[in-house]
């Protein structure tokens, strides 16, 4: 079926995307006016609504009123917010413009700050992402960080509110330093647990917990074996 576009709300509830891609809108609407057939886009509304929310393709949705058309084709579907945002994470991941590793985070972050998704298994998340378990423990353990250093009153500075010639002149780290920071971050966390004892094998594990911890064994072996050997 047909809609009118004004009436699709592009919410940013439902872009997983970190940024809209320029190149990829002006390539779809270059082939839209030369004819080209574009997938429908798929859009979410409750029973009796009027709320009609884009859960998959806002670059086609784009693409289309950059072309001066004031209908697209859609794929109507029912449900609400929750139900568009667990479609539009699981879509993004199977087509259309390969996700980047800010795609991925923001996904993660739209997935945990959902109240229902927030209740699955970390493997669960993943697997609606289409990222491994690890990353997922990732993005949630740096959330839970920095919002620790939030309580403790030193916050830190978004780029976004920072001055331009700060955020020009700031070095970006290397893929190397971010991963050695994070190491050291995980490690100093793990030296604070209690170790040996009562206390340590009373720990109420979740599933979860285990497979980290199995995981966290397994790469620190070869991390170790590897560092030994000059591997």
């Amino acid at each position: 079926m047909k809609m009118f576009c004004d009436n699709i709300e592009a919410t940013e509830a439902t872009q997983v995307r970190a940024r809209l891609n320029k190149e990829t809108i002006d390539q779809y609407r270059e082939e839209i006016e030369t004819g080209a057939e574009m997938p429908p886009v798929v859009v979410f509304a409750e029973d009796g609504s009027q709320r009609y929310i884009l859960a998959d393709g806002h670059h086609r949705l784009y693409a289309h009123i950059h072309a001066d058309l004031k209908e697209i084709e859609v794929d109507l579907r029912v449900g609400d917010m929750h139900d568009a945002l667990e479609f539009a994470l699981q879509a993004n991941r199977a087509h259309g413009l390969r996700m980047t590793n800010a795609d991925k985070v923001k996904s993660v972050k739209m997935a945990l700050a959902d109240p229902e998704l927030a209740q699955r298994t970390q493997q669960e998340i993943a697997d609606i992402v289409g990222i491994t378990r690890e990353a997922v423990n990732r993005i949630s353990r740096r959330d839970t960080l920095d919002a620790a250093k939030d309580v403790d009153g030193e916050p830190g500075e978004s780029e976004e509110n920072k001055p331009e010639n700060v955020r020009a002149t700031k070095p970006e780290p290397t893929q190397e330093e971010v991963e050695r920071g994070e190491l050291r971050q995980a490690a100093s966390l793990v030296k604070a647990l209690p170790y040996g004892g009562e206390e340590t094998i009373h720990l109420e594990l979740t599933p979860d917990d285990v497979a980290d911890l199995e995981y966290i064994s397994t790469w620190c072996a070869h991390a170790v074996l590897a560092h030994r050997t000059g591997d």
